[in-house]
């Protein structure tokens, strides 16, 4: 199931590998050097290396945690942040800790009320990116609106509230993730629906689509986290299988 396609014209993807994660499905996903934090609906996250999936920060810790859509993690890999999908709590997990002690940091205002479609998907993105000049988290919320919403760490205060292009919407049924290229600062857009993803700059108040990408995926499968290990290295994972595509990127 192997393929290469254009993201951009700066930016192809080869799948190298794909691997079933050891756990029922993964809705979200983020990367650290010899590791991944992935959530199983639920159950909170699971911290997977090569040889030990265990369940690293339940709903035992706080009820919340067994609600997660999206994990991001900052550059220098010392901060994790869990996204509750139906109230919108941001949690701050330090990974310099023996054990996680998450902490809710604030609640992103919800756009919409329609129930399980709230928030999907969470990133960070780095002062040198982000439009207001300061390191912020990057929030999607999956349908009725489909929107991408910025917010200034670590208060949480809310600089952008980005409604999908008629273009976008095209493309995307819906958002179940999104994360930061690490070298050009672009937003890539996950769809679980329609089983792509897109590639967005914000330009000012708005979201400008640079180029789409379609996954090689069975008809059912459901991908629905995203996260770049590296900069060469793109993952996805699916919800259904908890199926892991490892991508090489190339600019």
């Amino acid at each position: 199931m192997g393929y290469t396609a254009a993201v951009a014209s700066d930016l192809k993807l080869t799948l190298k590998r794909e691997r079933h994660l050891p756990m029922r499905g993964a809705s979200a996903v983020a990367a650290v050097d010899g590791a991944l934090f992935v959530v199983e609906d639920d159950q909170g996250i699971y911290r997977v290396t090569e040889r030990r999936a265990p369940l690293w920060a339940s709903r035992d810790l706080h009820p919340a945690l067994g609600d997660l859509e999206g994990l991001a993690v900052d550059e220098k890999q010392t901060m994790l942040w869990a996204l509750s999908e139906e109230d919108g709590a941001v949690f701050a997990i330090s990974l310099d800790t023996k054990s996680p002690r998450p902490t809710i940091i604030g609640h992103l205002p919800r756009p919409g009320t329609m129930k399980n479609k709230g928030f999907e998907g969470l990133a960070f993105l780095p002062a040198r990116f982000s439009p207001s000049g300061r390191a912020s988290l990057v929030a999607v919320h999956e349908d009725k609106p489909r929107s991408v919403g910025v917010f200034v760490l670590p208060d949480l205060e809310q600089t952008h509230d980005l409604t999908l292009p008629d273009e976008a919407k095209e493309l995307l049924k819906d958002l179940s993730d999104v994360t930061v290229d690490p070298v050009t600062g672009q937003l890539l857009l996950l769809s679980d629906r329609s089983q792509r993803v897109v590639l967005a700059r914000i330009a000012g108040k708005q979201l400008t689509v640079s180029a789409s990408h379609d996954l090689a995926l069975g008809r059912d499968e459901k991908p629905e986290g995203l996260d770049f290990a590296s900069p060469s290295l793109l993952l996805v994972v699916t919800d259904d299988a908890a199926k892991l595509l490892e991508m090489e990127v190339r600019r």
